[in-house]
């Protein structure tokens, strides 16, 4: 699920960046040298590839995956513009308002990266069910996976503006699996470590589903790639 790195190729860069680093030790950094190093330091964001075969998928078309993939992509490249963009923002003479608005749009754009690589890796091309601790865990709080799919697809027949994210979380504090309904890419669980995302914006289907979303949402939960939440969830309960 990793997509972002720090990027700074150019060797002037990096002995920038170290240089100013042993001069904040010292003395008080120059603002003119502070803003070279925000600059240095910002990360950049690489798009992921799909991890399926879309030729593979038959409850969606190989052209569908492929385009929702491509608006994903322009999604991080919409981040990489406006992480830059902050980078190269002197804060202390900016305008307030200036900053709400790029950092609201980060926020939605980064959302909107991270839960359309977790939906990707969650379409399968076959049904399967959960196994394991992750199975257990599901019985637990669900009674059933049968139940879990019931509330799950509920979930998404009810988005009936083409926005929003059904998502099965788990939550740390609580130690449970909950299912969630984000209302777009700005809203979400806090605190919590979303397992599997069905992305319900029109886009996601619009191409093979146009006039029956619920058939979109029957086929996803029926093919649920049961082995990404399986993983995330162990890593999850491991911290």
């Amino acid at each position: 699920m990793i997509f972002s790195e720090t990027d700074m190729p150019d060797i002037s860069r990096r002995s920038l960046a170290a240089g100013v680093g042993l001069l904040a030790g010292a003395v008080a950094v120059p603002a003119a040298a502070q803003q070279l190093l925000a600059v240095a330091n910002a990360p950049k964001f690489r798009a992921q590839p799909l991890t399926l075969n879309p030729d593979k998928i038959k409850w969606l078309s190989a052209q569908s995956i492929t385009e929702h993939h491509a608006i994903y992509a322009e999604s991080v490249n919409r981040l990489n513009a406006i992480t830059e963009q902050l980078a190269q923002i002197d804060f202390a003479k900016a305008q307030p308002a200036e900053i709400g608005e790029l950092k609201r749009e980060q926020q939605v754009v980064y959302n909107s990266s991270l839960l359309h690589e977790l939906h990707f890796e969650c379409i399968g091309d076959a049904p399967t069910s959960p196994s394991g601790v992750f199975a257990q865990a599901m019985s637990r709080d669900f009674v059933s996976l049968d139940r879990w799919k019931a509330e799950f697809a509920a979930m998404g027949k009810a988005v009936t503006d083409g926005k929003g994210m059904v998502i099965l979380a788990y939550t740390p504090r609580d130690k449970r699996l909950i299912n969630h309904l984000a209302a777009d890419h700005a809203t979400g669980p806090v605190g919590c470590v979303p397992l599997i995302v069905m992305d319900m914006y029109e886009h996601a289907y619009k191409a093979d589903f146009a006039g029956d979303p619920a058939k979109y949402v029957d086929g996803f939960v029926q093919m649920v790639r049961w082995v990404t939440p399986e993983r995330l969830y162990r890593e999850a309960i491991r911290v």
